[in-house]
């Protein structure tokens, strides 16, 4: 079972693989009226520089703008965190990023402060061409 970063990671890694793979080449594929793209919490937290940076995570850009010019319905997820969230190592003095405590609902990796409301760390990254997209 891997956690939300593991799985992040791998998972960006992979798009990042696949984006010079002509497949994913927006004239390559055909939604039709009833097909969304879903764009996974593409902030600045999470690029490089980012408090909580996938690497490559910014090679995904251009295939997600790419791909969204075919797509007639687009939705973005934006990670979105309070300041001093329960999930925050700052959060629990003597502890650091990634340590694991155990919390009323079991357990919890602790993360590096990320997309706090507000900051430039939450907002999605500039680079991002999307102009179609109905929902955040």
């Amino acid at each position: 079972m891997f956690d939300r970063r593991q799985f992040l990671t791998r998972a960006a890694a992979g798009l990042a693989a696949l984006a010079p793979v002509r497949v994913l080449a927006a004239d390559k594929i055909t939604p039709d009226a009833q097909s969304a793209l879903v764009v996974v919490d593409v902030q600045n937290c999470f690029l490089p520089g980012g408090s909580l940076a996938v690497k490559d995570g910014e090679k995904v850009i251009p295939v997600i703008n790419r791909l969204a010019k075919a797509f007639p319905n687009v939705v973005m997820t934006q990670d979105w965190h309070t300041p001093g969230h329960i999930s925050f190592a700052s959060s629990h003095p003597g502890k650091k990023p990634f340590d694991v405590i155990r919390l009323p609902y079991g357990d919890q990796v602790l993360w590096p402060d990320h997309c706090v409301q507000g900051t430039d760390g939450a907002a999605l990254s500039k680079d991002l061409n999307v102009p179609n997209a109905q929902l955040v």
